[in-house]
């Protein structure tokens, strides 16, 4: 586990965080600008299309380049096979979001049954609420595992290594999901905090909140990726790859 902790902080660097900074930022004003493009005329569609593979491209970029720049590899593999990788992996990754969305929407129907199947003790500790919230909880885990098999299988593809390495790891699966509940639980609770201020102070703290946010965000993805990283092309000195 420390090595893998020194590990993942050694491949932390400006670059990378600056790279993943500044392009989920172009990333997201792209996308809002793409979700404004009207579609009423056909010059306007065929920009929307167009405009949508330029959001595609850009995301291809940035991740096809950041791979290869964590894990060294002997040989670079042609930067369109691993912009073909990282698509694929997003790909899989959106595919399964409807299901989870398909068990979110049925939350409260659940919730409400096993509410009035338990016993009154059971009620009184739990109740309607807090089944919701635990779902929403095992929702959020599901979906946070599935990105956790999906990543070091994008890298080992799009760069080398071996994504097994990261499979077999308990301290892997802990920092996706600690990374993943962490970075949402500290989002929402900077941007629903309010502070006592007028207008222009809110409007300041608005800001400041959701740059902080966005920012310890990027540091706890930069930490997975290299803690990826380090695994998928982690090779022990005495080839015994079950060690640390």
């Amino acid at each position: 586990m420390i090595d893998a902790w020194r590990g993942a902080l050694a491949r932390i660097n400006l670059r990378l965080f600056l790279g993943q900074w500044l392009g989920n930022v172009v990333l997201m004003l792209l996308a809002a600008a793409w979700l404004q493009v009207p579609d009423s005329h056909s010059w306007q569609f065929a920009f929307s299309i167009l405009s949508g593979a330029v959001l595609v491209a850009v995301f291809l970029c940035l991740y096809a380049f950041t791979c290869p720049h964590l894990v060294t590899c002997a040989t670079r593999p042609p930067f369109w096979r691993s912009c073909l990788f990282v698509l694929a992996a997003v790909a899989l990754w959106w595919a399964a979001q409807p299901l989870i969305e398909m068990g979110r929407s049925h939350e409260g129907m659940f919730a409400g049954y096993w509410n009035s199947q338990s016993p009154k003790w059971l009620r009184y500790h739990l109740g309607y609420s807090a089944l919701v919230a635990w779902q929403e909880r095992i929702y959020d885990c599901i979906g946070w595992i599935w990105a956790g098999l999906l990543l070091p299988l994008a890298m080992q593809l799009s760069a080398c290594g071996r994504a097994t390495r990261a499979y077999r790891r308990w301290f892997y699966w802990v920092c996706v999901l600690v990374c993943g509940f962490g970075a949402s639980a500290q989002t929402w609770a900077l941007a629903d905090w309010t502070p006592d201020a007028g207008l222009a102070g809110q409007t300041f703290s608005v800001v400041a909140r959701l740059g902080t946010a966005y920012t310890i965000d990027i540091l706890l993805w930069c930490f997975l990726l290299a803690l990826t990283a380090h695994y998928v092309g982690f090779r022990p000195p005495n080839g015994d790859e079950n060690t640390k």
